[in-house]
């Protein structure tokens, strides 16, 4: 396309192009945001609640018990290398660093369950009670 060489705007041909192509990449950009509210729509995942899902779970305590023994045996090994010993201190340690990982694996149950807890409470659902109706053991 040329342009007017004496003003150093474009011509009317060239705006034309470009409104064209603009108009394009807008056509284009409303059926991808259209395609995208669709694919959302038809989802079936669940919205979140805040509240860790099952294999969070698993995966937080699982994690916090082997990293204690994992750096439990780490140091054990670094002691035993530094001084030149059997693995006497890789065996204490591994021991040390299980005990530790077993006691944060409990503080971080014993932590969700208070926090269980507080939010049964404050929703005036009993603990472990999943419907609105009925208890198991009233008979009315």
């Amino acid at each position: 396309m040329k342009r007017n060489e004496d003003a150093g705007t474009p011509t009317d041909g060239e705006k034309a192009a470009q409104k064209r192509e603009l108009d394009l990449l807008d056509s284009r950009i409303a059926a991808a945001r259209a395609a995208r509210k669709d694919i959302r729509a038809g989802s079936t995942r669940p919205a979140p609640t805040g509240k860790m899902s099952d294999m969070g779970v698993a995966m937080r305590l699982s994690s916090e018990l082997v990293a204690g023994v994992l750096l439990g045996a780490g140091l054990g090994w670094f002691v035993d290398w530094l001084i030149g010993t059997l693995p006497i201190f890789l065996v204490i340690f591994t021991g040390l660093g299980t005990v530790a990982g077993v006691k944060n694996v409990l503080r971080t149950t014993q932590a969700m369950n208070a926090t269980a807890k507080t939010t049964t409470e404050s929703s005036g659902q009993a603990p472990g009670d999943a419907t609105a109706g009925q208890k198991s053991g009233d008979k009315n």
